[in-house]
């Protein structure tokens, strides 16, 4: 059946004298098309932003591939107060086989004082926080800190510094504001009177406060690594305590190493640094690739929540489109039998009200991608959200461009099937051929005896009818179906997750809380444990890194009690 000139004509002319009466019904298919198709659309999109936030976000802090925290490497002059640091032991790093850039922190013995001078000692400074200070770029150029509040330290001023959320709460300190630190040496934490008036500061420092920070280490995190949060100071105030023969440092040293196979050459640095350092020394590695696995595992669950309600979505799109293009064209069934009767060909009658359809559908389609773009800034979801750099409307032309195409195509071939199976002639031929009938399920329910109440309400469910009065009964019925089973999947799966998180023994966290112990523990807390009314039991275990197949992995030893 070839459309001809002559029809597209009368299909315009039919369109713009008729547009009147039927904008209603094209209005409706534009919001249907346009609404729920763009739910479906920035639901995929959201699922695949979700999924690679941390990657976005990873990549936008010049990460490293490999961190290493070392403690006790003295490059000095015997000094007991100089600090690990060393630019010789940053140049044999960076000499390293497979190792591209290096960039260094020392910790610093820095303490907030109090209003007549003292340190503020107790669990709440020295102990649970870790001051640190980027030597030469360290969580200002990589590995950079994400700004959550205020701004970051001016890497110039060595009067400025940021710290993370927790230890802010621990500390009781906002931005903003102005506090005293003093730096202490190693021989001053050793004197009787540390802690008192007697014992000033080797230096003082009013630095402030001028924003909160997170780690890229740290966007998922348990509660047992929450803890002791970071405080960093700027590359300016590292110069100088370095200048000062380490006085004010703590001896303790962390390098990010950028490595010239990225991960996949974790293992061998790893072997080279270990044979690098003297004996005596702790390292500790902490690989970039485990952690980005960790966020991953965190955030596909949520990715796949929601590409799959952008899957429903988007079937419901099609349904209902399918439902109110279908509903349009019968109830244009006596104006195209008149059409027929007046001499109109088939191409005609199929071109009839096609344009306004195939119209309304193109402007549903291009709303729907309006409306994708405009809910974009609702992702990603998870805990990446606070730190993701690239935030606001996003265009993922690969989801906007399939979803346009399937609503496009699929609708639009819905539409042309139906006009072409809806002529006249063809409906006519149907009914010789097979006359319209009853639904078999009316059929068994009038037989089984039922009152006619009954029947007929049994007819009219199940029955579409003819003309301006058809309704899409299959349709309609397996939406509701697909509606039913999406709330009952819905509920089931939100009760199961629901019952795994509050119940941790599920997937083997059998434990209430953790004791992260740097050194050994001594017998008599042991003993204490023993004998806690408040504890039901208890069991130890030590954690070491061994190299299985090239790859780092992590192990434990039980002890007994």
């Amino acid at each position: 059946m070839a459309v001809t000139r002559q029809d597209l004509r009368v299909a315009w002319y039919r369109l713009r004298v008729g547009f009147g009466r039927r904008r209603g019904s094209y209005l409706a298919l534009v919001l249907l098309v346009g609404l729920v198709g763009g739910v479906a659309m920035g639901a995929v999109a959201a699922a695949r932003r979700t999924q690679s936030s941390f990657s976005t976000y990873l990549a936008s802090t010049n990460p490293s591939n490999l961190s290493v925290s070392v403690y006790g490497l003295f490059y000095g002059n015997g000094n007991s107060n100089a600090v690990s640091y060393s630019t010789s032991a940053a140049r044999k790093i960076a000499q390293l086989p497979g190792v591209k850039h290096v960039e260094a922190a020392i910790s610093l013995n820095a303490v907030p004082l109090r209003a007549d001078g003292a340190p503020r000692l107790g669990t709440d400074t020295l102990v649970s926080t870790i001051p640190v200070a980027s030597v030469n770029g360290l969580y200002f150029s990589q590995d950079r800190l994400a700004v959550t509040q205020g701004r970051l330290a001016d890497p110039d001023r060595p009067d400025e510094f940021v710290m993370t959320a927790a230890a802010a709460h621990l500390l009781g300190f906002h931005v903003g504001q102005v506090i005293p630190y003093g730096l202490y040496t190693q021989k001053q934490q050793s004197l009787p009177g540390f802690g008192t008036p007697s014992v000033p500061p080797h230096r003082r420092i009013d630095a402030k406060l001028v924003g909160l920070v997170q780690l890229s280490n740290a966007i998922v995190q348990d509660d047992i690594d929450r803890f002791p949060p970071f405080i960093f100071f700027t590359p300016a105030l590292a110069r100088e305590v370095l200048a000062d023969s380490g006085r004010g440092a703590a001896g303790a040293v962390l390098y990010g190493l950028q490595l010239d196979q990225g991960n996949s050459g974790v293992a061998a640095v790893e072997r080279e640094f270990s044979l690098l350092v003297p004996r005596g020394t702790v390292d500790q590695f902490h690989v970039t690739g485990l952690i980005a696995a960790k966020v991953d595992r965190t955030v596909t669950p949520l990715a796949i929540a929601l590409g799959v309600f952008g899957a429903v979505a988007a079937l419901a799109a099609l349904l209902i489109g399918v439902q109110v293009i279908s509903r349009q064209l019968r109830a244009a069934d006596q104006d195209l039998t008149v059409l027929r009767a007046l001499g109109a060909g088939p191409a005609t009658i199929a071109a009839d009200g096609l344009i306004g359809m195939l119209g309304a559908i193109m402007t549903g389609s291009l709303l729907a991608v309006a409306v994708a773009a405009a809910t974009s800034p609702l992702s990603p979801l998870g805990p990446v959200r606070p730190v993701y750099p690239e935030p606001g409307i996003a265009f993922d032309w690969t989801v906007l461009g399939t979803g346009l195409l399937v609503l496009i195509g699929g609708l639009g071939a819905i539409a042309v099937t139906l006009a072409y199976r809806g002529a006249p002639h063809r409906e006519t031929q149907r009914s010789r051929l097979a006359p319209p009938g009853t639904s078999k399920a009316v059929d068994a329910v009038a037989s089984a005896g039922l009152p006619v109440p009954a029947v007929v309400g049994v007819r009219f469910a199940l029955e579409p009818g003819r003309g301006r009065t058809a309704v899409p009964v299959r349709s309609a019925l397996l939406g509701a179906v697909v509606a039913v089973a999406l709330v009952v999947a819905t509920l089931t799966f939100g009760s199961s997750l629901q019952s795994l998180v509050s119940h941790p023994a599920l997937y083997g966290w059998n434990w209430n809380y953790m004791l992260n112990a740097s050194n050994t523990v001594p017998p008599q807390a042991l003993a204490l444990l023993g004998h806690d009314h408040d504890a039901a039991a208890w069991s130890g275990y030590d954690y070491n890194d061994a190299e299985i197949d090239g790859q780092n992995v992590p192990f434990l030893f039980a002890a007994d009690h």
